[in-house]
């Protein structure tokens, strides 16, 4: 909701830039899926090594782990999609929030923006 609210006040040109960068950075459900059944690999693809080590390490808690992770997945990859926005949406306020700093704006190679300052 506060990412909602935030994208709001964002102009057009902003809002656009948002969303290609969160749809860039965001995970998918069907993959995690995927990745869950073929050796619980989705803690590595929601960017989480240390429990995926353990993970591993306990045999996906003798496979209790493993049954229960999914009824919990589509809720991983939500709470993951959220935070991806949130940072979205503080980087884009680094980059636009102070007037004074920011003059210009390119594209960096990952395809987000980079500042430059115009001194």
């Amino acid at each position: 909701a506060m990412v909602h609210a935030e994208l709001a006040k964002l102009s057009p040109r902003e809002q656009q830039m948002f969303i290609d960068e969160f749809t860039r950075r965001r995970k998918s459900l069907a993959i995690a899926v995927l990745l869950w059944l073929l050796l619980g690999w989705h803690y590595a693809y929601l960017k989480n090594w240390t429990i995926q080590f353990l993970f591993w390490l306990t045999s996906a808690g003798l496979g209790i782990w493993w049954i229960v992770d999914a009824f919990r997945l589509d809720k991983m990859v939500i709470n993951y999609n959220k935070n991806v926005a949130i940072d979205v949406m503080r980087d884009l306020k680094v980059i636009f929030g102070s007037p004074n700093a920011v003059k210009y704006t390119k594209p960096f190679s990952s395809g987000f923006l980079q500042e430059v300052h115009n001194d």
